[in-house]
């Protein structure tokens, strides 16, 4: 066999498992947050062309050496793991499709495992590295796909932690597979004859195939780089985050706690004007964080230049991680024992006519899912990058609503925002809505540097 074909394959297969480490660091630090990562859509994408590369010469290799179950088994392999990859990229890039990762990435898994557990039993066992991979690829995403469906099941809160624990680890498994499989080239290929160079069809694809591992070496590590650039830029934002999340805590005076009719518990910071008056009233902004009490509005209002300008009391509920405001599928929503609390707040000083409430993406999803199912409690809103129903916009079309979105926004899609605007306007409202065309999901700087947004927002009064 060709032996150009052998290191083609060591390198895609090496590029394959040095990208995937990366990623499983990455992934490791910062969790389910590496999939809001601007780049990492590219990087997805590099990554899977690349395997999906090596695949297709892995599949070459079984033909030529007549390991025709490998092949058989490959193919259809090779076949899930792109649709997969589809998949995933459609959710990322719109949201849509989500139904069908659960679905699509069990399929996928029991592909490999016939696919490697076929090298057991056929004459691919042979060869020491190879059937060693069949063995530890098989049982590894055998392992794999009973943890996900005992933890989609289970109601033992340990367990489901010791299976989340067994599938955040797994890929390290699949990475030692690629090691073995490379083990296996290096050993044939040291054993292989030198080929004739002197064709010239064999010089043009032996250039071609340089040029091909060039390329995916260069594509690689540049969005490698953009991947690491950015995930330090977001783990430095999120500490940042936490400083002002402690800051905003401080000022409230630490956590308090409400439990609603249904014995539903939910934490909140309220942080009372500066200079607090008792014989004045004044405004309750509601801010809606997206993860814990990281609320963008309230950092910025809890400023003592924003308070000594616009006082007002400021509310931020507590978000858990996978819970949200409403909005946003497969999240559950804290949107009922959220409004029993405000409704609830024994705050005599609040002025409940001059109620406001943002929020910027999870938050911005609640921002519209508030208004829409309690339009009488606000008087205002501001939703960033957020989205709602367009067939609840009649019950909205006489609050004031100022909506902000980036046009490039790839973590939540602009028709979120957009057809919400149109859906108002369509009812007979009239909201302002300001978009940002080269704006990405980090909009915030933009919007909180708006001309007369807070003298607009604070000047909102319900009837």
């Amino acid at each position: 066999m060709n032996r150009s074909l052998y290191i083609i394959l060591i390198v895609f297969l090496s590029l394959a498992t040095a990208s995937g480490i990366l990623n499983f660091i990455i992934g490791f630090h910062m969790g389910s947050e590496i999939y809001k990562l601007q780049s990492y859509v590219s990087w997805y994408l590099v990554v899977n062309i690349i395997a999906f590369t090596g695949s297709i010469m892995l599949l070459k290799y079984y033909y030529h050496r007549n390991y025709r179950l490998a092949f058989s088994f490959g193919i259809v392999s090779v076949l899930s793991n792109f649709i997969f990859t589809i998949i995933v990229y459609i959710i990322m890039s719109s949201g849509k499709l989500a139904e069908y990762y659960m679905p699509a990435l069990l399929f996928n898994s029991f592909a490999i495992i016939i696919y490697l557990g076929g090298f057991i039993f056929s004459n691919i066992r042979k060869r020491f590295w190879l059937k060693l991979a069949g063995w530890g690829g098989s049982l590894a995403k055998l392992v794999f796909v009973l943890a996900l469906i005992e933890g989609i099941y289970s109601k033992d809160a340990w367990l489901v932690k010791i299976l989340g624990k067994i599938i955040q680890w797994s890929p390290i498994v699949w990475y030692l597979v690629n090691v073995m499989f490379i083990m296996n080239f290096l050993v044939e290929f040291r054993t292989s004859k030198t080929e004739n160079a002197n064709g010239t069809m064999h010089k043009i694809l032996a250039s071609i195939s340089v040029l091909i591992l060039m390329g995916a070496v260069i594509l690689t590590g540049m969005t490698g780089k953009s991947l690491i650039n950015e995930s330090i830029s977001h783990v430095d934002w999120r500490k940042y985050n936490a400083a002002q999340e402690q800051q905003l805590i401080n000022l409230a005076g630490g956590a308090r706690t409400f439990i609603d009719s249904e014995g539903d518990s939910l934490k909140y910071l309220l942080i009372t004007p500066l200079n607090y008056e008792r014989q004045k009233k004044y405004p309750l902004v509601v801010c809606l964080p997206y993860a814990g009490y990281a609320a963008a509005a309230a950092a910025f209002l809890s400023i003592d230049e924003q308070r000594n300008t616009y006082p007002a009391f400021i509310f931020v509920p507590f978000c858990p991680e996978g819970e949200g405001w409403g909005g946003v599928p497969n999240y559950r929503s804290l949107e009922s024992v959220v409004f029993e609390a405000i409704s609830e707040l024994h705050e005599p000083r609040i002025d409940i006519k001059k109620r406001y409430i943002t929020g910027v993406s999870r938050g911005g999803y609640g921002t519209w899912e508030f208004i829409c199912t309690y339009p009488n409690m606000f008087a205002a809103a501001v939703p960033v990058c957020g989205g709602g129903d367009p067939d609840l916009a009649s019950k909205i079309v006489n609050m004031p609503i100022w909506a902000f979105h980036g046009a490039n926004d790839k973590n939540v899609p602009v028709s979120g925002s957009r057809d919400m605007i149109s859906a108002i306007r369509n009812a007979g409202g009239n909201p302002r809505y300001t978009e940002y065309p080269y704006g990405t999901h980090n909009i915030w700087n933009n919007v909180v540097e708006t001309p007369d947004l807070w003298k607009w927002l604070f000047a909102q009064k319900r009837k």
